[in-house]
């Protein structure tokens, strides 16, 4: 074999051991921000299952929902990565509501918006800044009273107040700043047609981390 055929094959199996490096360092560019940042909200959608009715059904109410952020209508105060600045993104939440404390249904619109109780719904906000990747923040809220209200249609408000809970992680994830998350939505309010309503949209809101 000649000198120039065994330099040729290192050469190509020292490209395929570099390969997987590459990719992992692509993988974990993005960095866990500090700070605090508030967003609007643009536009998104959800669904619900079971619809809310009237009457409702037995049980509690499952809800989806996502949605993205208003590009360039974000107030950051990013401390790391220094000099990076959140310029929007996108979000995600899924999870239960638990029927209320009392009894009854959760599908009912009149206990949907209004004693129903988070069960435990997660929240997944991805980032766009004007540098370094950030890694997403993932807030986890958790018997919750009273997160809908509203008429003639209903808005969502997830906080850190007691006495329910928020649980940060990744980007942002300081116990002293916000963990709000409100979206307005096209779901009728407490007072309610026929239904089922299983699908609504999201027309506004904010949030902050």
């Amino acid at each position: 074999m000649s000198v120039r055929h065994v330099w040729m094959t290192a050469l190509a199996t020292g490209a395929v051991l570099l390969t997987p490096l590459a990719a992992a360092g692509t993988a974990s560019a993005a960095v866990h921000g500090s700070g605090k940042v508030t967003c609007f909200v643009q536009s998104g959608s959800g669904t619900l299952l079971p619809g809310l009715t009237p009457a409702g059904s037995p049980g509690g109410v499952k809800i989806n929902f996502s949605g993205k952020l208003v590009t360039g209508q974000c107030s950051s105060a990013v401390t790391k990565p220094k000099g990076d600045q959140v310029t929007g993104g996108t979000f995600s939440g899924t999870g239960f509501y638990d029927s209320p404390p009392a009894g009854g249904p959760g599908s009912s619109c009149a206990n949907f918006d209004g004693p129903d109780v988070v069960g435990k719904i997660t929240v997944t906000i991805n980032w766009t800044t004007t540098g370094v990747p950030i890694a997403p923040t993932v807030i986890t809220y958790a018997s919750n009273p009273g997160t809908v209200s509203g008429s003639p249609t209903d808005t969502f408000l997830f906080t850190n107040a007691p006495p329910g809970t928020a649980t940060k992680s990744g980007s942002f994830a300081s116990a002293t700043t916000p963990a709000t998350v409100k979206l307005l939505t096209d779901l009728p309010g407490p007072t309610c047609g026929a239904g089922p309503f299983t699908t609504f949209n999201i027309s506004n809101g904010t949030i902050k981390v």
